[in-house]
């Protein structure tokens, strides 16, 4: 075969919005809260099935399968990973509809319709006469919506099983930017306590320490640390953050409480891993008990790590590209602070790793929707982006390894 040849011009297939409504709808109304997403897997497994792709579905923690399907060959042509997640948070909503060119229901944003878009690229892929000279990785994860997941399947995923791609996009995340950086967060839990069980203000020991003026000066140390991470600018992003979100103590008011409890989340830099940062707090808490004389134990819990990508990697123009052409807007470069799951693939597959879907501002809200018109512009991004990788030979990550 002729160099000229070896990537032939892709044509890109007509997409049928109506199956992406369709399979949408049919998603939503499977119901699969971060923690059993049993049924909803068997049905996805199914549909991908049915698109054409082959599914390998494993299960490492019970009840939360995830499932890797492959659409094409190695053939030369790029392998591209498109990954979204099937649970959704735990927030009631009303049953799923179709309106006003919305579709209502918990998840139909965040992100089955995503898995629809993906699932319709297939399709129409195909049905195209035109041969795809490339593959295409489905990734979809169960433990994804914190705190009942955290990603643990999809570790799991690249822990166990040779993933092996040249550039992948997390179907959430960002739709009118390009996200090249994240910042990484965890959960903490402190717990303050003091010898001795509650007892009245008048009757306590002498010099007893109470736990809310321990926790006052957790509160003041975590300020203080703010204001130096302030001083280190991330670039695109901002600065790493404590936050505390929920401070709780005492039950009566002359009565003196033997522990305080808050909780909050810290952002730390995209190089950053979370053995520092939690090592960081350790040392901060000890100090703060042994000038108290209390215990307090720290209960935190990585939500992902932060990444960054090269800015000049050829996938991320290609992807500004694509996206230029199916909703003919210019994305720009953007870290974020919001945390999403390309941060685990990123590290483990050390490969460019995307953002991209439709709008996703009625997430977690009481009333999720998502716009018909996102989910067809979202599915054609996605299919000018595959054109893009097979045209330029795909990007430089895997060729070159």
């Amino acid at each position: 075969m002729r160099k000229e040849d070896e990537y032939m011009p892709f044509q890109l297939p007509q997409l049928n919005v109506n199956r992406i409504v369709r399979d949408t709808l049919e998603l939503v109304r499977i119901e699969s809260i971060t923690g059993n997403t049993n049924e909803i897997a068997k049905r996805y497994h199914d549909m991908l099935r049915e698109a054409g792709c082959q599914v390998q579905q494993y299960e490492w923690i019970k009840d939360n399968p995830t499932l890797v399907a492959t659409y094409g060959d190695d053939s030369g042509g790029p392998v591209i990973l498109f990954n979204g997640h099937m649970d959704v948070v735990p927030i009631p909503h009303e049953p799923a509809e179709v309106r006003d060119g919305r579709i209502y229901g918990r998840g139909a944003c965040d992100m089955k319709g995503s898995l629809a878009c993906v699932l319709e690229v297939v399709r129409a892929m195909r049905q195209s006469e035109d041969r795809f000279t490339g593959k295409l990785i489905i990734v979809a994860n169960s433990l994804h919506e914190s705190p009942g997941g955290r990603g643990e399947d999809l570790v799991a995923l690249t822990d166990n099983v040779k993933l092996e791609a040249d550039a992948a996009i997390v179907m959430e995340g960002a739709t009118r930017d390009c996200t090249i950086a994240q910042l990484g967060s965890a959960t903490f839990l402190i717990t303050i306590k003091r010898e001795g069980e509650p007892s009245h203000q008048l009757f306590s020991p002498p010099g007893a320490a109470h736990p809310i003026e321990v926790a006052s000066e957790a509160v003041r140390m975590l300020r203080e640390r703010n204001a130096e991470l302030e001083k280190e600018w991330i670039e695109d992003i901002g600065h790493a953050s404590y936050f505390i979100g929920s401070m709780h103590s005492g039950q009566f008011y002359n009565q003196l409480p033997n522990r305080a409890v808050l909780e909050g989340v810290r952002r730390y830099r995209p190089e950053q891993n979370f053995a520092e940062v939690e090592d960081e707090l350790r040392l901060l808490l000890d100090a703060l008990a042994s000038r108290f004389g209390v215990e307090i134990d720290l209960d935190m819990r990585k939500v992902r790590d932060g990444y960054r990508l090269d800015s000049a990697n050829p996938a991320i123009s290609a992807l500004q590209r694509a996206v230029r052409e199916a909703r003919g807007i210019e994305l720009p470069l953007a870290g974020k602070k919001v945390v999403t799951d390309a941060g685990i693939l990123a590290r483990a597959m050390n490969i460019p790793v995307l953002c991209h879907g439709p709008d996703q501002s009625t997430a977690h809200g009481e009333v999720e929707y998502v716009e018909i018109r996102e989910l067809e512009l979202a599915a054609q991004a996605y299919l000018q982006f595959i054109r893009e990788l097979v045209e330029t030979g795909g990007s430089s990550s895997r060729n070159a390894s």
